[in-house]
Formats: structure tokens, sequence, C-alpha cells
């Protein structure tokens, strides 16, 4: 979902351009320290900067960060809004300048996600496509450019943009059928890998494969276009109309039967996927394989590994081995396969995974997931809260403390043997 980079409040007067900025010394060391997830001494060196500099709209933006993922919500917002009101989006670089990087955006957008105010995140939105209008767009990476320009999209012909992430993609890909519902004609450009998943929706009139070499919407007959993530603003989502029906993609029945016939030998149990490492942008969705030892401990489980990218090959590379702290999983191939790992997590009683592509596929599919959650876990998973409304089938645990994944484990392992205790068969 497009994220804004910078909004201000409805009906303010521009601010100036502040004229002192807070010591470069404690801003470095506020960011170091959020670097290394020390958010209580993060917070410390910026508190020190608001003091000393209490009109620097960085020092304020830096500090809401630090509230932010200590998930201090109001206090962040309150942070935010100084930021705003001092005249952050005046200054060289705007918020761009001020971001962290530890936090993939705007943290008031997300604030107001996190606690499920949908509203107030597409007033914000709203906002910073007002401020953007008539300016150039930034030479941003493609998958942080925004694309809709908020203009109706009924009854055109509409082309949806794929350019975040696969799990953004799958994620979303719920409301194609959405607009194609509203619009003339939907043409979707998305990365190939996915395209055999998305083409059984309906009422899509093309697809058309993400390439390098960035396509215009006139090239495909398109008079307007959307990135898949923004769908949710352009219909202006709430908790309540999350359009949350799955499954909304489905297997390639083929490749199911292929799959149930390997898996068919993988013992009486119920069949758990398994995915221990997220992409290496944000390390701290991901554990080690060692910490999911007390797995392994549990017997008449077997467990199916779901994993992708390096960690998946290194796994593979490693070979069998009779360590106490290794789980035994099978091997149906990389999950970098979309049709094949959609054909695999169909046949599975469970999926355990942490934030990654594999949950947005299995809880599109309807299959059960327990998803572990780092601390500060990404804003579509709201807050205080063990289920999600965009997946029926997901099952959340959380961490309680940064980097602390033991609790976590053990309560999915103490699940795990409630379940293995009451299983009543492989699905059909």
């Amino acid at each position: 979902m497009s994220i804004p980079t910078a909004t201000r409040t409805g009906g303010a007067e521009p601010c100036p351009v502040p004229s002192r900025i807070a010591a470069p010394a404690l801003l470095g060391a506020g960011r170091a320290h959020l670097a290394e997830w020390n958010l209580e001494a993060a917070l410390a060196a910026f508190d020190a900067a608001v003091r000393q500099w209490p009109d620097d709209p960085i020092a304020h933006y830096l500090r809401g960060e630090a509230l932010f993922l200590q998930r201090r919500i109001e206090e962040a917002l309150a942070s935010h809004e100084a930021a705003l009101r001092l005249g952050i989006d005046r200054i060289a670089g705007g918020r761009g300048q001020a971001m962290s990087g530890l936090v993939p955006g705007d943290f008031g957008w997300m604030s107001h996600m996190l606690r499920g105010d949908f509203a107030s995140a597409w007033r914000l939105a709203d906002a910073d496509r007002e401020r953007r209008r008539g300016t150039a767009i930034p030479a941003w990476p493609r998958h942080m450019r925004p694309v809709w320009d908020g203009g109706c999209l009924w009854d055109r012909r509409v082309l949806v943009r794929c350019w975040h992430g696969l799990g953004d993609a799958i994620q979303f890909a719920r409301y194609l059928p959405l607009l194609a519902a509203r619009c003339a004609a939907v043409c979707v450009e998305a990365p190939a890998e996915l395209l055999p998943l998305l083409r059984p929706l309906p009422g899509i009139d093309e697809l058309v494969p993400l390439k390098a070499a960035e396509c215009d919407r006139r090239e495909v007959g398109c008079e307007a276009e959307i990135e898949i993530g923004e769908a949710p603003h352009a219909f202006r989502t709430t908790l309540a109309t999350i359009p949350a029906a799955v499954p909304y993609l489905t297997a390639d029945p083929a490749r199911v039967a292929e799959a149930a016939r390997r898996l068919a030998g993988t013992g009486p149990g119920p069949r758990v996927g398994i995915v221990w490492a997220s992409g290496p942008w944000k390390p701290e969705r991901s554990l080690a394989l060692q910490s999911l030892a007390p797995l392994a401990a549990i017997d008449g489980v077997s467990f199916v590994n779901l994993q992708g990218g390096p960690e998946y090959r290194s796994w593979r590379d490693r070979g069998p081995s009779g360590e106490s702290d290794r789980l035994a999983m099978s091997d149906p191939g990389s999950a970098d396969d979309l049709v094949q790992a959609a054909a695999t997590i169909a046949g599975l009683d469970l999926v355990i995974t942490v934030d990654t592509m594999v949950a947005h596929l299995a809880g599109a599919l309807a299959v059960p997931v327990w998803l572990m959650l780092h601390f500060a876990a990404d804003w579509r998973w709201l807050m205080g809260r063990g289920d999600s409304p965009w997946y029926p089938t997901i099952r959340l645990f959380r961490q309680t403390r940064p980097g602390r994944w033991e609790a976590v484990v053990e309560q999915v392992a103490a699940s795990l043997r409630r379940l293995r205790s009451g299983y009543g068969g492989p699905p059909r």
C-alpha cells in the first residue's frame, strides 16, 4: 500500500522554514540507537534534542518514530503533529530527510492504521496527495512512488500496477474483482511468477508481466492507473468493509494433485509448513531455524519446508543432519515458485511462518496460518489482536519484547501440541 511520505494538516497555513536544526551529534546518536533497536536510548537522545531545539521538526519527527516503534501511538501522533506544525515538509528533503529508515514510510499514517482508524489514515493520504499536486514526483524507486492521482476510477479503463512486494500484491488482489465490477476494464501489471495465480480472478481483461522498463498506461489502452496497494484507499475501506472472504486465490488442480502425492508419504499426523526467515530488508521479522527446536520435540507432526530465497538454498545445501535443534522437514522445493508453493500449501493442515509472502498466500488460499510477529509488526496486523481482519484463517503470535522469540515459539509449540492431540486427518 502506498504510504504517505509527507502530509500537512487540513487548512494549516504554510510554516516558515525552521532556522535552527538540532545538533547532528544528538540526532546521529538517536538514529544509531534505533538501528540497534535500542529504543529507550534512542528516545532519550531525541528527547534531549527536542528540549534543546524545540522548534526543530526533524527532532520531533525522529522522536515520533522512536515512540511509534515502542507502540506508544498517541504520543507518536503528537510528535508527528508537532513536526508538521513546525514545517518539516518545507525543509530540503522534507520527511525523507528525517526518516531513520527503520520505519518503511510515514509513521503517522501507520499509527492510524495500527489502531484501526483507517479513515484518519485516508485523510493523511489525501492531504499528502494534495501537497504533491502540481509538483514533480521524486525519482524514487517505483515501489515507493505513488501512482493513483485520486481521481475517480469508475467506468474508466484502469491499469493496476503491482509495484510493491509479492505479499502486498497477494493481499490486495482481493480488490481486483471489485475494481472490475466498477471499471470499464481492468489491466493488471504484475510479476510474471504471480500471473498464473491472478489469471482465474473474475473481471481481469488483460495481464501484463512486470518488466524492468516501465510501461505507459496508454500502451495498454488505459485511461487511469493505481498501485494495487492503493485500492483500499480508493474504496475508502474501513475495518468493517474489508473484503475478507477467502479463498480468493486458488491453486492449480493438477499441481495440487501432484503435491498431494508427494505429501502422502509424510506420515499420519498434521502436515505443517514452516517459514522462519523473511527478506533481508527487515531482519527483525526473521528468527534462526534453531529457535524452532521446541517444535521438533512434538511427536506425530510432519513438517514441510516452505522457505524461499537464500535461506532455503542454505538449508537445502546443508543436507540431512542429526542435530537435535533442527526440524526434520520434507522438501517440496523453494517457495519462490509461487504456483508450486500454492499447490503445496493447499495440501497442508497448517502453515507456521514469520511475516512474509507465504503468510499472505496461505491466507488467500484459506489455509490456517499461525503468524509469528516481531514486536513492531507491520501496520496491516494492527495492535492487540490475535486475529486478522484481512484473513479469517490467520492467528497471530506476537513478541512482547523486541528480538525475543522464545515466548512466541513456546506459545506456538503449546498450540501445536493441542492441534496434534485433536487431529482428525488431512484436509480434503
